[in-house]
């Protein structure tokens, strides 16, 4: 498996294209827009292209010494590959340290963005280079973005505030020339108000019409799918993502 240069990554991008499952991701790093990695075999007949935030394609049909590396890949540097090949599942689920965990993914297929309400006493903000860096937990912009000069040129993103406190934020996790996938992360004292909610449909309010908003989680994370069904997201898809066993979602 060969790393390619950066240079040469728009070459990928029809490769990306055919990506049947959520092409936001493979098309960010191979449009330039968000850092990653693109990989190829010799004969560039299967490509993995991988997201800064771990998140890998495979596109082609991968032949064993590719799956080993992928292995090592995953095992040993974190890397998260979304797979709905169940061939390649298999044999995954054969190696010691390995979880595999359904995911769905979903797309939203109105015109205009929902009504978005905040609960008094919160005001929204957008994300900026003090709350790039100040945003933490599981779901945070520099988890997604190399840097806040990368989100800024190409994302987006609200964060409802309570006062000087961050309550509750969402932004575009991965961005292609036409797609935005959004990622949301409530803090734990301000759960269960309609935040997450009334946060992305601020979101898409912006992205629309110039991208249209995307969505996945875990099949686990039922608060994650009744937010994306309640805003309006339609599930397209599902796969599973394979992962080291011990690494955290």
């Amino acid at each position: 498996m060969k790393l390619i240069s950066k240079t040469a990554y728009s070459r990928f991008i029809p490769i990306a294209e055919k990506n049947s499952l959520c092409k936001v991701y493979p098309l960010s790093v191979a449009e330039g827009i968000q850092s990653g990695e693109i990989y190829t075999d010799s004969s560039e007949s299967c490509v993995l292209i991988r997201h800064k935030n771990n998140f890998s394609f495979i596109i082609g049909l991968p032949g064993e010494a590719f799956l080993d590396e992928v292995f090592e890949l995953v095992i040993n540097d974190g890397m998260k590959l979304m797979c709905r090949d169940e061939d390649i599942c298999g044999i995954f689920s054969k190696r010691s340290g390995i979880a595999l965990l359904p995911r769905s993914f979903y797309t939203y297929t109105a015109d205009t963005a929902p009504q978005a309400v905040s609960p008094e006493g919160y005001t929204a903000r957008s994300i900026d280079g003090e709350l790039f860096r100040r945003l933490e937990g599981r779901v945070a912009p520099e988890i997604f973005w190399k840097d806040h000069e990368e989100f800024r040129q190409s994302g987006r993103g609200i964060c409802l505030m309570y006062g000087n406190e961050p309550a509750s934020w969402a932004f575009t996790s991965a961005v292609s020339s036409t797609e935005a996938d959004i990622g949301i992360e409530t803090a734990e004292a301000h759960r269960r108000q309609g935040l997450a909610l009334a946060a992305a449909s601020l979101l898409i309010k912006e992205l629309l019409p110039l991208k249209r908003p995307v969505w996945s989680c875990q099949q686990s994370n039922t608060g994650s799918a009744h937010t994306a069904e309640r805003l309006g997201f339609v599930k397209y898809a599902e796969c599973i993502m394979i992962k080291k066993a011990d690494q955290a979602h």
